[in-house]
């Protein structure tokens, strides 16, 4: 079967859009302190340790994605693998879904069911997912461009509001809150896993396109939590959602406040990020069964999504675990090295990794 390809720029724009939640859906719950600035410290940490998770997968490239090498090298062991992604896939995609349905119930209070938005934006997301990864690429491309210009009306009416009074000295309460902040990040990052089985499908200078989705999400996120802390200050730690409260605050005559600019951000976001997880289910699938891409695997993903993301809105103990920084680190970490070195020594002990 031939492969679609995409550019690095079209992949790398796709994960710099679904990372954007991650900076969407910040707050001092989840970051472990209440000085929001030592974060920006946090994400230039994560970036850094994204670098070198992600290493054994640069050592992946030119065999096939992980899970192909896994099961091409490792036989039926090697299932494990692609299944292993695809339960982090599952997992990392239903907390993704469950944050957002909570910002709606807690925050937004529409006058309708969240659980049915949630389920709306599944079923767009399933639908670029059956369409290829090129759809969803291609939708990237647009999505970053309403994305740039929301957050910059955004952040330059706001700007106006922004007292350096209100910055904190950075360490003031340990570091603690620096190392959880850390994990949050590289939590909520499932680039690894993306990276580990799409990026076969990536033509070009790959590794230009990681440098500047680094450097990008860290000045995006940077920026964001300088604005939060400076328009804020203190009274960002007592909010669930700050960057929806600093959106709440811009007004622009007829359009009055620019909230709803916040949460349509978050919506785009969460599509795109749902739609290349989808679409990389089928590509794991595929090494299993080692026929054609099948459409089955993205329709049952998308179900059980929607379902965990329910289920845990009214479960205490399933939102924690789904939400869990620490828990969803270790799983981020394990899919990004983990994975890609248990299948490279099985292909070095069958003798099967040779580059094609």
């Amino acid at each position: 079967m031939v492969r679609t390809k995409i550019s690095p720029a079209q992949f790398f724009t796709a994960m710099f859009v679904s990372h954007i939640l991650v900076t969407i859906a910040l707050n001092a719950q989840y970051t472990g302190g209440e000085s929001i600035l030592d974060n920006i410290i946090s994400c230039i940490i994560s970036m850094i340790l994204a670098a070198l998770i992600s290493v054994p997968i640069w050592l992946c490239q030119g065999r096939g994605s992980v899970p192909e090498l896994a099961v091409g090298s490792m036989g039926k062991m090697g299932a494990i693998v692609p299944i292993a992604y695809w339960l982090y896939f599952l997992l990392a995609g239903s907390s993704s879904l469950t944050l957002f349905q909570i910002f709606l119930m807690d925050t937004v209070n529409p006058g309708f069911s969240a659980g049915m938005v949630t389920a709306a934006v599944t079923g767009v997301a399933l639908y670029g997912a059956l369409r290829g990864i090129e759809t969803a690429a291609r939708c990237a491309s647009c999505v970053l461009i309403a994305m740039l210009l929301g957050c910059g009306l955004v952040f330059g009416i706001v700007a106006v509001r922004f007292d350096p009074k209100n910055l904190e000295p950075l360490f003031q309460y340990g570091y603690s809150q620096t190392a959880k902040g850390t994990a949050l990040f590289l939590a909520r990052t499932s680039l690894f896993a993306d990276m580990a089985v799409l990026l076969p499908q990536v033509q070009g200078k790959k590794g230009r396109g990681f440098l500047w989705w680094a450097l990008g999400v860290t000045a995006f996120v940077s920026l964001t939590i300088l604005l939060i802390a400076g328009c804020l200050g203190r009274y960002a730690y007592t909010q669930n959602f700050p960057v929806y409260v600093l959106a709440s605050l811009t007004e622009v005559r007829s359009l009055q406040r620019l909230d709803a600019v916040f949460t349509g951000v978050w919506i785009m976001g969460l599509i795109i990020k749902l739609a290349v997880d989808m679409y990389a289910c089928r590509v794991c699938f595929r090494a299993v069964s080692g026929g054609r891409e099948k459409k089955w695997p993205v329709w049952v993903t998308g179900v059980l999504l929607v379902l965990l993301a329910w289920l845990a809105v009214g479960n205490s103990g399933v939102q924690g675990w789904l939400l869990d920084p620490w828990t969803l680190c270790i799983c981020a970490a394990a899919v990004g090295a983990g994975l890609p070195l248990l299948a490279l020594i099985g292909a070095a002990i069958r003798g099967k990794g040779a580059k094609k």
